[in-house]
């Protein structure tokens, strides 16, 4: 029988009645402890970020050594950032006064500093640099930038040394894939998730010529159908039990484009387990595309570490990511998107430079200025961020069930649901958004006029959000529904907030719901 600390840190034992009709008081004396580890937490996180940022600044000095309009700016950016420290390293010392939105007005900061540096940065840079054919005289001006190391090549023909080192390490910290894996794969960081989606696409039609049926997840993301049906030859929408069917049944097939996540309107996700069971006896001599949407899981599922040694050789395995969501450290910096494909075929250089032909022709690539304002990858850092939302989303998880039994909620469902697939630290990733449907028929244009009215109601200093999107550090909503718009719900986005804040800002939707 658990003890009476260990009933309290587990949400699915906690007394919520006591906590939803109680005072701050109480909560905060049972909870404390929590609330400020999680608070050295968030400053560790300040303190990276700002090493971040002097490491663009020294990349800034080699760049701008000797105009002294640039070395002004250098001195600028040098003291802000020796301020926004000085603050970090109060708050240390003063773990009371570093609340959520204290964390979040500082982090804000370091997040424009990463924006301005990156454009100046990249803010020279030419689209189609000249060769430099022997060393240039200070005082003439050349065709490429300061900081640009690429040479004569078109930016979006994948010409960007910038890009490519940033997407060799993105790849390496969040893909792990082996030695061997990346002698028969292909990485890009694309333009956004869409993108990365659409080279995907385009590369199965261009390469395989689609003469074999494409199937897509019924439930799969309404914009990812559009584009699919948009660039394909009639793809065939199937439930997930139906393409286990298939494969297992060893049919000719062409492609699958599937999400082990669920969006909006719920439908049943993909078994990656039982799909890849499946795949690993399928037998053809042409080639299949597997496309799996990584976003909502990430990098809770390691697809490559987990499947690649089993694919039969006809089979292409293509992860594809929107970055923005969960990789970029709650910033919502800039638009980006991650693409891997692995497959026996992808061991050829020829079948290889395929795939940067139709990047250079869609011009999927990431852009140089966005790639220039992002934070390093760092595994650890977004494995420490991951694990604080999924804390969280339990919570949450736990809170809307009271709702439930109480009426206030009518029924909830997960983006992730929980499986030893996608483990996050010895814990199941249940991901960090919510479907959550009230009481009674409400329109999409209901929810979201209950929204509006309820941000605009509540304490500023609880950062609830109306906005779309999730991966973010505040808790945002928005209004959802299905492609007739009788199937609506209210989207909940669950932040970063220290455990006290949370279950604060739990008590407070209680009482207004």
């Amino acid at each position: 029988m658990k003890d009476q600390a260990a009933k309290e840190l587990d949400p699915t034992e906690f007394d919520w009645t006591t906590l939803l009709r109680g005072s701050d008081a109480e909560l905060e004396l049972a909870w404390m402890h929590v609330e400020m580890n999680d608070r050295k937490e968030d400053l560790s996180e300040l303190g990276w970020l700002l090493q971040g940022i002097r490491k663009k600044l020294q990349v800034y000095q080699e760049a701008f050594p000797d105009k002294q309009f640039e070395l002004d700016l250098e001195a600028a950016f040098t003291q802000q950032t020796d301020l926004l420290q000085q603050r970090v390293d109060g708050y240390e010392n003063k773990l009371e006064a570093c609340d959520l939105d204290a964390y979040l007005s500082l982090k804000y900061e370091i997040r424009l500093l990463f924006k301005q540096l990156g454009a100046i940065l990249a803010g020279s840079d030419w689209q189609s640099p000249c060769k430099r054919l022997g060393s240039a005289a200070p005082d003439i001006s050349a065709e490429a930038g300061f900081a640009q190391e690429e040479e004569g090549t078109y930016m979006r023909s994948y010409g960007s040394e910038t890009v490519k080192q940033y997407e060799e390490a993105s790849i390496e910290a969040f893909y792990s894939l082996s030695e061997g894996l990346l002698k028969q794969s292909v990485g890009f960081l694309t333009s956004s998730g869409m993108k990365a989606l659409e080279l995907a696409l385009f590369s199965y039609k261009s390469i395989t010529q689609q003469t074999m049926p494409f199937y897509f997840q019924k439930g799969f993301y309404g914009e990812g159908v559009d584009l699919a049906t948009m660039l394909l030859n009639a793809p065939l929408e199937v439930d997930p039990e139906a393409i286990y069917t298939k494969v297992e049944a060893n049919e000719t097939i062409g492609g699958l484009l599937v999400d082990p996540g669920v969006c909006w309107p719920v439908r049943p996700a993909i078994d990656l387990a039982r799909l890849f069971e499946g795949l690993a006896h399928h037998k053809q001599n042409a080639p299949l595309y597997v496309i799996v949407d990584r976003t909502l899981t990430s990098i809770a599922n390691p697809l490559f570490v987990r499947y690649a040694d089993r694919l039969p050789d006809h089979v292409v395995l293509i992860s594809v990511e929107s970055g923005i969501k969960y990789l970029q450290y709650g910033f919502d910096l800039a638009n980006v998107g991650c693409l891997v494909a692995l497959g026996r075929a992808l061991e050829s250089a020829e079948h290889r430079e395929k795939w940067v032909s139709l990047l250079s022709l869609l011009d999927a690539g990431a852009d140089p200025v966005t790639v220039r304002q992002l934070p390093e990858p760092d595994l650890k850092r977004v494995t420490s961020r991951l694990c604080r939302l999924n804390r969280n989303a339990y919570w949450m998880d736990a809170f809307l069930r009271h709702m439930v039994r109480e009426g206030k909620v009518a029924s909830f469902y997960h983006s992730v649901e929980p499986s030893s697939q996608f483990m996050l630290k010895g814990q199941p990733w249940i991901g960090s958004l919510f479907y959550i449907q009230l009481p009674g028929e409400r329109t999409e244009q209901d929810y979201q006029a209950w929204i509006d009215r309820f941000v605009a109601a509540a304490p500023e200093e609880e950062h609830f959000v109306s906005g779309g999107s999730f991966g973010f550090d505040t808790f945002r909503m928005n209004a959802v529904t299905d492609a007739t718009g009788k199937e609506t719900a209210l989207r909940v986005s669950i932040g970063r907030d220290p455990l006290v804040q949370l279950l604060w800002k739990l008590r407070y939707m209680y009482r207004h719901m």
